[in-house]
């Protein structure tokens, strides 16, 4: 298997940024252009899941409904959902498998920049080259400085592991339809809870930004680098194709007008 993973992934993937490098001399800035080039690869396998959740937030008021009608039953509420997207066309299931096979190829690249940022000596980066022109001389060290970084150490600062969690908690909150709604419903019931799915929503909207930060406060800055760089790209691709979403609240109580 590992040879398998080297030869479709992570070798190809190590020669882009080995290529990047030689073009710009920074380490840092072909993280960047590595980790934009792949999320752009990737954009077929993600539309999928993004337009299923923009179907599901233009149908909040319908499930706000069926929530308040069947608060008590939570098996009738369930299947009334299910019908409700089967009646627009909405598979939740939809681009399951175009997001594993997504979730594999970026941790290609977490451990490629991983491998990128820690190696000990040249020799250890060649011997994942093909070409010779992208090969490093014996005498040559790997520039790991950007900005205030040293990219094969954790940031000293922590700026960029705070940076990757509150942007993360941003995405998060950005591709949560149900959220604003689903506080709305869970205010009327009697426990002050809603069903299963918005408690978990609930939950993972704060899991992945405490993980973000972390990792960003353990791993080497270069990964940590590309981990920012994946959610703000993630970000604006959530915008552009089913807009603000259930980051709305939080943006008008910062005085934001967004529509």
């Amino acid at each position: 298997m590992s040879v398998i993973w080297n030869t479709l992934l992570v070798n190809p993937i190590f020669n882009i940024l080995a290529g990047l490098y030689q073009i710009s001399g920074s380490l840092g800035i072909s993280v960047i252009l590595l980790t934009i080039l792949v999320r752009t690869l990737l954009i077929p396998a993600v539309l999928p899941s993004l337009k299923t959740m923009k179907k599901q937030r233009d149908l909040q008021p319908e499930l706000d409904k069926i929530r308040q009608k069947y608060k008590h039953d939570k098996k009738k509420q369930a299947e009334m959902q299910m019908e409700l997207f089967k009646k627009h066309g909405i598979n939740p299931a939809s681009g399951c498998l175009t997001q594993v096979v997504m979730i594999i190829v970026l941790i290609a690249l977490y451990g490629v920049i991983r491998n990128f940022t820690s190696a000990t000596s040249v020799d250890v980066l060649n011997e994942h080259l093909y070409f010779d022109f992208l090969k490093f001389s014996a005498e040559e060290t790997i520039q790991t400085s950007f900005l205030w970084l040293n990219l094969s150490r954790p940031d000293p600062y922590f700026i960029l592991a705070v940076m990757s969690g509150l942007l993360q908690l941003a995405q998060s909150k950005m591709t949560m339809p149900y959220v604003e709604a689903g506080e709305k419903a869970a205010k009327k019931t009697t426990d002050k809870k809603d069903d299963f799915a918005y408690n978990m929503q609930e939950q993972m909207l704060y899991t992945m930004p405490i993980m973000n930060f972390v990792i960003g406060i353990t791993l080497p800055a270069g990964v940590v680098l590309y981990i920012l760089t994946t959610t703000i790209f993630s970000l604006v691709q959530t915008y552009f194709v089913s807009g603000w979403g259930g980051l709305k609240p939080w943006l008008r109580k910062l005085g934001l007008k967004v529509k």
